[in-house]
């Protein structure tokens, strides 16, 4: 809470705190963590073991390419013994080369809007199918459309199951429900 006192004499601005510091930083920093906190997944929270959180996110990954292989033609699994390694590979290659195609193509990245990012998406996602063909995985991907829709469901997936695990979007529509309810 600002001084009022101080503020009536010009001492201090309407967002300052006594000590100088600008509150309205400080309430926007609070409501961040705050969001973060309340709708972060279980499998993220600090007690939860890092092998556990790498377990959930690789059958993430698991399960958003076996639909991507179901829905689009050109993204081909053969089988469970293929899916575990080249769920593995793309991980792998997500968390490196995608930070490092979005530094490279940032002229890019800001004259589309970001939407350049799917581009850079189904480049991993080619780049996963190349790298499992080297290493004698059977993942295929044919072509770049095919990698380009790949990689979109895989996105959509990924984006539908953290909708589902996390903890706000639940409390959200019960509350949507009880509020419709009481109309």
């Amino acid at each position: 809470m600002p001084n009022h006192a101080a503020l009536k004499r010009g001492r201090l601005s309407a967002g300052t705190l006594n000590d100088g510091v600008c509150y309205t930083h400080l309430m926007m920093r609070m409501v961040v963590i705050r969001y973060w906190g309340q709708t972060e997944p279980p499998w993220e929270r600090a007690n939860v073991p890092w092998i556990l959180r790498l377990a959930v996110r690789w059958g993430v990954t698991m399960l958003a390419m076996l639909i991507a292989a179901a829905l689009v033609t050109g993204v081909d699994v053969d089988g469970w013994r293929a899916l575990l390694p080249a769920a593995a590979i793309f991980m792998v290659s997500r968390a490196i080369l995608r930070p490092i195609l979005i530094v490279l193509t940032c002229p890019l990245e800001l004259l589309t809007l970001g939407l350049f990012t799917i581009v850079i998406n189904a480049l991993v996602f080619a780049f996963t199918a190349w790298f499992c063909g080297k290493v004698g995985v059977d993942f295929s991907v044919d072509g770049f459309w095919a990698a380009l829709l790949g990689s979109l469901v895989v996105s959509c997936v990924y984006f539908l199951v953290s909708l589902v695990l996390r903890r706000g979007p639940r409390r959200r529509w019960s509350v949507m429900r009880d509020r419709d309810r009481d109309l």
